[in-house]
């Protein structure tokens, strides 16, 4: 019983995280250098799930004035900031500082470098880097940095991504046995690969907050087949039929994290391909410790109305917060 209530724990503590759990878009920053690489126009958007309290600043490197006033807008995707910056010495090789007011609440940041002439640069830097280093020269986006630094994305973007996690360990519950689960996460990978695919080319676009909600209503849909138990249902018969369904719209909510970065001009499959990848092995390490989870449960040997209680609680757990994100993301669409 200790066990049981350990699990529960564990979950409820999965199911604490922010409402907005798809919303772990990156802060991103535009800096579009003038021909003599003296001035710049710097823009930054904050995702809208960032709190007044959390929003950063940019400040200029030394040597470097903002010109005019700062614009400011929002939009339904989040607040946005644009400024001119006008600098003694190239801002190349220069260092921009993200000053937070309080602490980063978790924000990966994604920089795209204009300019004239030259390919666009991406530059990836995790929650805890603050600096962002323009570099001095045109370094090009060689293959093996790319998928390094899009392998990376992925992984964490399905680590943060808690609805996506929470699909899975719906599925995980239903399918039951690891060789059902393994064809089931199969399904749901691939169908969520290819509509990933399809909307990070801009060939197949869906807005992202409709998206979001049936991402949570997939989760609900799940939960009620949990609370019901097994039975005589496509879902428990044919799980795989259900991930594969889901799956091409959680490829959508995936996408949607690369429309903020932008695909790099060069490498543009590599880093396609790395993200997915990413993505993947995310997901298979969380399957792997959850099915583990449940192997251990299973071992004890616990009575079939433990069993069915514990599942029930799940699928109940699981549905509430599916709800509450339902709802939240129905109101603000």
């Amino acid at each position: 019983m200790r066990l049981w209530l350990a699990c529960l724990a564990m979950l409820a503590t999965l199911l604490s995280a922010p409402a907005h759990a798809d919303d772990n878009r990156p802060l991103t920053i535009t800096v579009e250098l003038a021909p003599d690489g003296l001035a710049a126009d710097v823009t930054w958007k904050i995702p809208a799930n960032v709190a007044a309290g959390f929003m950063p600043d940019l400040l200029p490197p030394g040597g470097c004035v903002a010109e005019g006033h700062l614009r400011s807008w929002s939009d339904a995707v989040g607040t946005w900031h644009q400024q001119q910056w006008v600098c003694q010495q190239p801002l190349k090789g220069q260092a921009i500082a993200i000053a937070y007011p309080s602490a980063n609440p978790g924000l990966a940041t994604i920089a795209r470098l204009h300019e004239p002439g030259q390919a666009v640069q991406t530059i990836l830097l995790q929650p805890g880097d603050t600096v962002l280093q323009i570099p001095a020269a045109q370094q090009g986006e060689a293959r093996a940095s790319t998928f390094a630094e899009f392998l990376k994305l992925g992984f964490e973007h399905i680590w943060l991504g808690i609805d996506h996690l929470l699909f899975v360990t719906g599925l995980i519950i239903i399918a039951g046995t690891w060789r059902r689960i393994l064809v089931t996460v199969t399904g749901f990978t691939l169908a969520h690969s290819v509509t990933l695919g399809l909307a990070a080319l801009d060939l197949i676009s869906l807005p992202i907050r409709a998206v979001e909600a049936v991402i949570a209503l997939s989760i609900v849909f799940l939960a009620v087949e949990i609370v019901k138990g097994p039975r005589d249902s496509l879902t428990w018969r044919r799980p795989v039929a259900v991930a594969s369904t889901f799956g091409l719209l959680h490829g959508f909510g995936f996408a949607s994290v690369l429309r903020e970065v932008g695909l790099p001009d060069q490498g543009l499959l590599t880093a396609l391909f790395a993200f997915n990848i990413g993505i993947e092995i995310g997901q298979v390490i969380f399957a792997g410790l959850l099915f583990a989870l449940l192997r251990l449960v299973t071992r004890l040997r616990p009575a079939q109305g433990e069993m069915a209680g514990l599942q029930r609680m799940a699928g109940y757990t699981l549905g509430i917060v599916a709800s509450y994100w339902l709802v939240e993301r129905l109101i603000g669409a």
